[in-house]
């Protein structure tokens, strides 16, 4: 009883099952009214890992405490609402109209309300308005909510080509910005007429920004558009996927019920023969319901006995995923991103009981984490996004497909309104819409597969806290693709990397440093962009960010850190001809000297090598040019040397008593922390000299595994490369270069760490020590949920631990007078940063 009390709290029941109401539902309507809402480009990118990330945020609430199952389905009852269409009022809106132009209207919403009511009922709960904040209660809406956009939007001459960036674009002339993302005229919208009317496109007018009322419409001609916009697609590498199927199948999959077909009929007369008493509800969920509504419309409206499954589509850009555009505007009933929800929903919730059954504490943004992940899956390499082929092939039998897809249409038939009724022949309709799906999934998907998966893909997992000074000259639609491609390859989230973003202007904070993709996203917009300061001055920048890092440096001697995530400073910087003085100089120096663990790296978008070359420690790899352009197009190609040298930052093991000052007398004694390591994948290490510079034959570093799990672990260190490995091939590197010790079940590894320095004059010049920590498991290895506390990732994860023994404090710029200096300056960053 205590357990269902605290999830009343969390959980009211007075807005049950609004989302299954032919009115829009009341805490959704703001995404459709708040201009701020209504532009998307104020709201992530809809991709898998920002799902996962605003999942994790719910599970993490403190009030929220339900299970997987109960998750999914209150999902699924607060935020997704299928079929909402947009109506033309027949007479004006005035700004105080009590009327809101959009409805539940479209197809899919009939079956989405069978659903809600019959087949994955919510026991009258719904998750509270305010547990996510309203950009991402939007987000998740759009992500979950399937339905078809129509509308005339101007620029159907181009939209159906496969263009990866503008693809919701007309030209523009060249007085106004541009932009790779749907980005908000405002000064169009200020001046906008508010009668309410449609009108004919103006090129100089962006897509979306309002519903109705106060502003012009979101879509600026009557009419249907021939590539229609999709809602309730998130962008996957294995293709678009229809999240809210996705997510319908889990639940339904996790409590399978039969329903009755006359409770789904309402209770009306069913007009066709042989047809079952019930139905799975896994089935109405994901497959069987979108090829019932391909049955039911195509066969009432087209005449055709061959029913049309799968509609391909692209989004309007590669690193800012808002809007999916189908290529065609008929037979929409069953899409490409459909197919995988469906798939993809109808897999996993197929499997659900028998994974619960091995971790009942698994939770909902695990089992998507593990299934759309590069390697593993779910307990089972099989189990994963890139093998969907072959598992549609083996879960989804043609035969129950067929008889479950003819009664589910039988009772569905009773709840849509169509423009015919189908009077014989039902059967040879299902038949069709059955055998054209399995060819369509089996041939036409086209999805990155396991195999190429594997080969495109690495097997480490960055854990970095980035630090990105942008110099706001950059074009937004330029410099926001690049910043989304490496914050979506570092994996910001929870369990992985952080970013902060700074003004170069002044070193100041633009977003917070934040662990959530999502946040990052919702805070970094057009609008902020606008907003900054152009320019760079590296003096007062790096000034402000040494006072920010020596700050980090002291709060982590207070929380007795000893290792974790790399820090990397990257300026990204678009102005020519930066001027460098010798205070700045100066910083950069302190910098390279006092935060020894930070590596400072410039992406410039012209040759600055001259003006910058002091300033890094790598002279050859810590400066990149970058040419970034107003399209887009050349974001992986431009961004991967950044990305690549970023990778080669070790995660760090530190001294933790140094902080900002490195007094000489201060060691470690012996400290530890606790790290995980996914199967077949390898952690890398750095430790900077400043830890280790004089002689202590005490001084080692020690590593044994603190948790069971699959396989056994591989050691390695090296002073010569940062990514040591078994059996890696190191080019100009002697056979000693790389040492490397196999860890079992039990016992440790030790490093010893004693004059690692000798023949070295100066710490700068004595090399860092280099460590890794591998998984090592046989491809048939069966995994297994061992790791079961907050910090595991993946359940499967296997846990170590990384000990220090006599770790000292050495710096170069480490006088009485820099060090005092120092320390004042963190002082005055926290009294003033707190007010």
């Amino acid at each position: 009883m205590y357990w269902f009390a605290v999830v009343l709290i969390a959980i009211p029941c007075g807005r049950a099952q609004l989302t299954a109401q032919s009115s829009l539902a009341p805490d959704l309507r703001e995404c459709y009214t708040v201009p701020q809402l209504v532009d998307r480009n104020n709201l992530p990118p809809t991709t898998m890992p920002v799902l996962i990330d605003i999942i994790r945020k719910i599970e993490d609430n403190p009030n929220i405490n339900v299970d997987l199952r109960q998750l999914a389905v209150l999902l699924l009852h607060t935020y997704r609402q299928d079929g909402i269409e947009f109506h033309q009022p027949e007479v004006n809106l005035g700004a105080a109209s009590t009327i809101l132009p959009f409805a539940p209207t479209f197809h899919s919403f009939y079956r989405h309300r069978l659903l809600l009511t019959r087949i994955i009922p919510g026991n009258l709960q719904t998750l509270s308005n305010t547990t996510v904040n309203s950009e991402l209660k939007c987000a998740l809406h759009h992500m979950l909510s399937t339905t078809v956009d129509a509308r005339l939007r101007g620029n159907e001459n181009s939209c159906n080509q496969l263009s990866q960036y503008r693809a919701l674009r007309t030209a523009r002339d060249v007085t106004l910005v541009e932009d790779d993302v749907e980005i908000i005229d405002l000064a169009t919208l200020k001046a906008a007429n508010k009668n309410g009317h449609m009108r004919h496109h103006n090129p100089k007018d962006d897509v979306e920004y309002a519903g109705f009322g106060d502003v012009k419409s979101e879509r600026q001609v009557l009419g249907q558009s021939t590539c229609p916009l999709l809602g309730g697609v998130v962008n996957t590498r294995w293709g678009a996927v229809s999240a809210g199927h996705l997510i319908a199948g889990i639940a339904a999959g996790a409590e399978l019920q039969q329903v009755p077909v006359l409770e789904l009929a309402k209770s009306s007369f069913l007009n066709y023969n042989n047809v079952q008493q019930s139905v799975t509800s896994i089935y109405p969920a994901t497959l069987s319901g979108d090829l019932a509504e391909a049955v039911l419309i195509q066969g009432t409206e087209r005449g055709n006995p061959s029913i049309s499954i799968g509609t391909a589509g692209n989004w309007n850009s590669s690193q800012a995923t808002r809007y999916y555009m189908l290529h065609s505007r008929i037979n929409v009933e069953m899409t490409d991103p459909e197919i995988r929800g469906d798939i993809d929903g109808f897999v996993l919730g197929t499997v659900l009981s028998s994974v619960l059954s091995a971790s009942n504490t698994l939770k909902l943004s695990q089992l998507l984490d593990m299934y759309y992940t590069p390697r593993n899956g779910v307990y089972n390499s099989n189990l994963r996004a890139c093998n969907r082929q072959a598992l549609s092939q083996q879960y989804i039998t043609a035969t129950n497909l067929a008889s479950e897809t003819y009664t589910f249409a039988a009772a569905l038939d009773t709840n849509i309104p169509l423009r015919g009724t189908i009077t014989g022949g039902m059967e040879d309709l299902v038949n069709s819409a059955v055998t054209n799906f399995q060819t369509y999934a089996s041939n036409n998907l086209n999805d990155l597969n396991c195999v190429t998966t594997e080969a495109t893909s690495v097997d480490y997992r960055l854990k970095t806290n980035l630090y990105i000074v942008l110099d706001a000259v950059w074009q937004f639609q330029a410099v926001y693709p690049a910043i989304s491609y490496l914050l979506d390859n570092i994996e910001v989230s929870k369990y992985g990397s952080s970013v902060t973003l700074l003004s170069a202007f002044d070193g100041s904070v633009i977003v917070n440093k934040t662990f959530s993709i999502s946040d990052f996203h919702t805070n970094y917009t057009f609008v902020r962009h606008q907003s900054l300061l152009s320019g760079v001055n590296m003096e007062t920048s790096l000034t402000n960010i040494r006072i920010m890092m020596h700050n980090e440096l002291e709060n982590e001697r207070t929380a007795n850190y000893v290792g974790g995530n790399s820090s990397v400073l990257l300026f990204l910087l678009s102005s020519g001809n930066i001027q460098i003085t010798q205070n700045a100089l100066d910083q950069a120096r302190i910098l390279n000297e006092t935060v020894p663990d930070l590596r400072i790296l410039f992406a410039t978008a012209t040759n600055q090598f001259d003006n910058l070359w002091s300033m890094v420690r790598d002279v050859h790899n810590d400066i990149k040019t970058v040419s970034l352009n107003t399209e887009g197009t050349n974001v992986e190609i431009t961004m991967n040397p950044v990305l690549d040298r970023i990778a080669q930052v070790g995660r760090r093991i530190i001294n933790p008593t140094c902080g900002s000052t490195y007094p000489s007398d201060s060691t470690s004694g012996t400290r530890q922390f606790e790290d995980f390591v996914e199967p077949g994948f390898i952690n890398y290490y750095a430790i900077s000299p400043n830890y280790f510079y004089q002689n202590n034959g005490n001084r080692r570093v020690r590593i044994s595994r603190s948790g069971v799990g699959s396989g056994s672990l591989i050691v390695c260190y090296s002073r010569a490369t940062a990514q040591p490995r078994q059996n890696a091939t190191l080019s100009g590197l002697d056979e000693g270069a790389v040492t490397c010790q196999t860890l079992a079940t039990t016992g440790n590894v030790e490093i010893g760490l004693q004059n690692p320095c000798e023949g070295y004059w100066t710490i700068n010049s004595c090399p860092f020590y280099y460590i890794s920590v591998q998984s090592s498991v046989t491809a048939s290895t069966s995994l297994s949920a061992v790791c079961t506390e907050n910090a595991c990732r993946f359940p499967y994860n296997v846990r170590y631990q990384v000990q220090i023994e006599e770790f000292g404090c050495f710096s170069s710029a480490a006088s009485l007078g820099v060090s005092v200096g120092l320390l004042l300056s963190a002082i005055l960053y926290n009294l003033f940063s707190s007010h």
